[in-house]
């Protein structure tokens, strides 16, 4: 179960506590086996979507709405945040070559999906705006996640194009920009994704405060 003070929705701590070993223990017996890294990946997030999901339906009733979008929003982009850094990790530390380093969920890493992705987070920032949450970060933000879909824009047309998978797109070393920085794919989306995120996760902390200071002591607001 969820409690709920004012408009701050906590998992019960004990059964956090359970939920991490069980996540724990369930990551350690897949590697034991030798499970292929993506089920390793899936039975160590498995346990927590129950939480999850009722923090999220506990926010929105508590909350409102927008509130439970930007918690979804912070959320889904912070694990794509740490997708990015287990890619990188995999060329930079592992010695993986380019196309053997993809993440966790490997079958996910396709031009496609990252595309849609990013046009989820613009329109997820750009419909908080639209329901005029009067966040300084989330206007940082936008014209970030903007430029990031630009680059997988090109990055699709480019698959289409030339029906290979891996193209440096606008800024990647060899890009169509003044032959791109000297930065490989992998460690410019990392960036893209950091520089996106920070500000995203500092707004979501901002509307969080802001609702707690709007709530009188004990009160349950919702929308």
């Amino acid at each position: 179960m969820i409690q709920s003070e004012g408009l701050v929705i906590r998992p019960r701590a004990g059964r956090l506590a359970i939920t991490l070993v069980v996540s724990i223990a369930m990551v350690m017996l897949a590697a034991a086996l030798s499970a292929p890294i993506w089920l390793i990946g899936m039975l160590g997030l498995a346990p927590w979507l129950l939480p999850i999901t009722g923090a999220v339906v506990a926010t929105w009733r508590t909350a409102g709405a927008w509130l439970a979008l930007y918690f979804v929003l912070a959320l889904t982009q912070t694990g794509h945040v740490m997708e990015h850094v287990v890619q990188v990790t995999q060329v930079r530390i592992l010695g993986l070559s380019g196309e053997h380093a993809h993440g966790v969920f490997g079958a996910l890493d396709i031009e496609w999906v990252h595309f849609v992705w990013n046009t989820w987070v613009l329109v997820a920032i750009v419909a908080l705006l639209l329901g005029r949450q009067r966040n300084l970060w989330l206007w940082i933000a936008a014209p970030l996640a903007a430029w990031h879909l630009l680059e997988h824009t090109v990055l699709i047309v480019q698959y289409l194009v030339t029906g290979a998978e891996g193209n440096a797109g606008l800024l990647a070393m060899g890009g169509l920009l003044a032959n791109g920085l000297p930065l490989a794919r992998s460690d410019l989306h990392l960036v893209y994704n950091l520089v996106e995120t920070v500000p995203l996760l500092i707004g979501f902390g901002a509307a969080v405060s802001r609702r707690l200071a709007l709530a009188a002591p004990g009160e349950i607001h919702g929308r």
